[in-house]
């Protein structure tokens, strides 16, 4: 989650401090792509953002921005293929970026996993390679969002696209997740400050009676609030391709997904006006 911000502020941010010409490669020969140490850090992936924003503004061209970036991801995976560890890691940090950024071409082309095959993946490896591609192949900004027709845990017959408000918040959570419990809370606080946004919150935990009971405390009972009690297995979970909670998706009146936020302040920024 942190990295994802830092590679999203870096290349919305840099577009004010670069000046035109041709892409540095020397950002990228900084990383040594072997140093699987170099993950858990931020120094290898600041490098990669500031590249690709250095790419994206060597020309005025929307169009031909779009394709730098896309030249741009495709050599820094060119040079993650040194591991398998490092290459998936370099592939989650560039798709998730890049949907992030709403940058659909880029992610387009990322989803078709490049330079997998000169690893000469294992089935299983293949399989989570795979698993990452089709989170960001299914939901996209600027398209809309997959319906969701349920029961609320209030017995009430739920769809999504009836959902008639400026802005709609789907949260996917878990009872038993520190950080899913906050933004439960702080959703809570929202809807109650705000009539122009709907809540709907998809629960992956199977305990009813513990998941009715935080919902109530946090004031968000009056919303859209679902719990098949099928967990992880639930179709709503398969349809937005969701692999970890929290999950946040942000929509608009079309239902069209205007953003992954990542927390409630992003949620706030991003509301439409």
């Amino acid at each position: 989650m942190k990295l994802l911000k830092i590679f999203v502020i870096i290349v919305l941010v840099s577009v004010f401090s670069f000046s035109k010409g041709q892409t540095d490669e020397s950002l990228l020969n900084q990383i040594d792509f072997s140093d699987t140490t170099l993950i858990a850090g931020d120094f290898m992936w600041q490098k990669i953002a500031e590249y690709i924003t250095e790419a994206q503004n060597s020309t005025d061209d929307p169009k031909n921005q779009m394709y730098m970036m896309i030249l741009a991801a495709d050599n820094v995976l060119s040079r993650s293929v040194v591991s398998y560890d490092m290459y998936r890691a370099v592939y989650q940090y560039l798709i998730s970026g890049f949907s992030e950024l709403g940058a659909n071409m880029v992610v387009d082309y990322l989803v078709r996993m490049p330079y997998l095959e000169y690893l000469n993946p294992n089935d299983e490896q293949r399989a989570v390679i795979s698993s990452i591609a089709e989170v960001y192949n299914r939901i996209k900004n600027g398209f809309v969002v997959p319906e969701i027709q349920s029961i609320t845990i209030n017995k009430l017959e739920f769809t999504l696209s009836e959902i008639n408000t400026p802005n709609t918040v789907i949260l996917f959570w878990s009872e038993s997740c520190p950080h899913c419990c906050e933004l439960v809370r702080e959703l809570g606080q929202l809807a109650a400050e705000r009539n122009d946004v709907a809540v709907v919150t998809v629960c992956v935990s199977k305990d009813l009676k513990k998941v009715k009971r935080m919902l109530r405390k946090a004031k968000l009972n009056n919303q859209y609030n679902i719990c098949d009690g099928l967990g992880w297995d639930s179709p709503i979970v398969e349809d937005y391709a969701v692999d970890m909670t929290p999950s946040l998706f942000l929509l608009d009146e079309n239902k069209v997904l205007i953003a992954k936020p990542f927390d409630i302040e992003e949620v706030k920024e991003k509301l439409t006006k």
